[in-house]
């Protein structure tokens, strides 16, 4: 019985299929026709897009050839240009104790202003011809203050064989903006709130020309050649600037400076035309200052010679005044590196010159912690620091101090001037952005004869001679630095 119904099943099966494949070969013919047409299509299409494909390649060979893909960047408008920018920056402040404790009540600035940098600070010259010159501390002159002394922004576009031209800008705000250039009487100290003082450390034009290993050349207000520290207190081992950096060294200048690497020697070399000693902007008169550098450097050592020669005097440009300097870093691990720094100083036409040297070194006793150690020597000859003995007045025509004096050097008497310092910094990462650091500082100056007196004590702050004061200061000092980014990784 099941085999009957299912011959008879198969049969019905035979029976549609033959009745349906006449349909079946005309749709199929129907498909056939229609798959033919769109591939037609498809091959018009492909042949279109291949077109597209090359017009392109010969717009981006054009614009290569032209030269105008070097200013496009890696995208157009503002957010490509923001995108080939470098940002860094950091907070920093601090407090300082000096010992001797000098009183306010009878400081002519007022209050504890100026308080840590002693009588020669106040009116004292460096290299003979600047009245107003700090002498210790210049960024921290203040003793038993609470200071903002820096809030600083750097941005940078920088410049490589893919991007010749950028600029580099680096604007503070604090008390470290009211004392820059170099010195604490330049007006923005004027202000019983210095956090709100403004200053552009930095602020030029640089572009990589294709010649040799490349020179780069700079127009505008950049920082100096000469010395090991800088203003930016998070690339200094100590909080307070050294005597050396203070008394000899020129922070920043306007100018133009060319320089570069010599092959893959490993040396390099800049050469500049400035104002000045200082920015000087417009200058003070009618000659320029040439500054130099000469370098070489490996993986551990770095050796350099520097100097700055020019006219420096108001109004007058025959009269010249030079500083040399050279140093030599030495980093043999990531947690040792010492460095030796000297200069030279001299003034044209006089005997008036000095020199100094300034050794120091850092340890990192952790990842985390570390110490530094600076020790500082200098030697005046006839005056050249303006550390007087005499204890005269501000008003004193008789007082080298005073910008109208015309005594010459040594008319006090003081000869033989020399000034010691040592410095030492504890420094802790609290995070990876977070450092603070302790130090204590002692100062000592010393003279063959003229009077002893420099620094103030107690409620003794005579500039009028008639009271006794200390020749040399201890100073405590705190500060908290936050970094934009990453200690190490600037």
């Amino acid at each position: 019985m099941r085999s009957r119904w299912t011959a008879t099943l198969l049969a019905f099966a035979m029976l549609a299929f033959v009745g349906l494949a006449p349909s079946a070969r005309a749709d199929d013919d129907s498909t056939q026709a229609q798959l033919k047409t769109m591939q037609d299509r498809m091959q018009s299409m492909e042949d279109q897009l291949q077109a597209a494909n090359k017009r392109v390649d010969e717009q981006q060979d054009l614009i290569q050839r032209s030269g105008l893909s070097e200013t496009r960047g890696a995208s157009s408008g503002l957010p490509g240009f923001l995108g080939s920018l470098d940002i860094s920056g950091w907070a920093a402040a601090s407090y300082f104790y000096n010992v001797n404790d000098p009183n306010d009540h009878q400081n002519p600035d007022g209050g504890l202003k100026n308080t840590n940098i002693g009588y020669s600070g106040q009116n004292g010259s460096v290299n003979g011809d600047n009245p107003n010159a700090p002498g210790f501390y210049p960024l921290h002159p203040d003793q038993n203050s609470f200071s903002l002394d820096q809030l600083w922004f750097g941005i940078e576009r920088k410049i490589s064989e893919e991007n010749r031209a950028g600029f580099r800008a680096d604007i503070l705000y604090g008390t470290t903006a009211a004392l820059l250039p170099n010195s604490s009487f330049n007006g923005n100290r004027a202000s019983f709130d210095s956090t709100s003082s403004f200053y552009v450390q930095q602020a030029y034009i640089q572009y990589l020309a294709p010649i040799g290993s490349g020179i780069t050349v700079k127009a505008g207000k950049f920082e100096t050649l000469l010395g090991v520290e800088t203003a930016e207190t998070i690339y200094n081992w100590n909080i307070t600037r050294g005597t050396i950096w203070t008394l000899f060294e020129p922070i920043n200048h306007v100018g133009v400076s060319i320089g570069g690497p010599i092959g893959d020697s490993g040396f390099d070399w800049t050469l500049a035309g400035v104002n000045g000693f200082a920015p000087d902007s417009p200058d003070i008169n009618d000659g320029k200052s040439v500054m130099g550098h000469l370098g070489w450097s490996n993986k551990t050592f770095t050796v350099a010679v520097n100097g700055i020669w020019g006219p420096e005097k108001f109004a007058n440009d025959g009269s010249q005044n030079g500083v040399a300097n050279a140093y030599i870093k030495w980093n043999p691990t990531d947690r040792f590196g010492m460095y030796l720094n000297g200069d030279y100083a001299w003034q044209q036409g006089t005997s008036a010159a000095a020199w100094g040297l300034s050794l120091a070194g850092r340890y990192g006793i952790t990842d985390k912690t570390g110490v530094a150690l600076r020790g500082e020597y200098a030697q005046d000859v006839r005056q050249f620091f303006g550390f007087t003995g005499c204890g005269s007045s501000f008003g004193n025509p008789a007082d080298p101090a005073n910008p109208n004096f015309t005594g010459g050097p040594n008319a006090c008497g003081a000869t033989g001037i020399q000034t010691y310092g040592i410095t030492l910094t504890v420094d802790h990462q609290l995070t990876d952005q977070l450092m603070i650091r302790g130090e204590g500082r002692y100062d000592w100056i010393g003279k063959d004869n003229g009077k002893q007196d420099e620094f103030f004590e107690n409620n003794r702050y005579d500039l009028a001679g008639s009271k006794s004061m200390p020749n040399n200061q201890l100073v405590f000092g705190v500060e908290l630095v936050y970094n934009f980014n990453k200690f190490g990784a600037q």
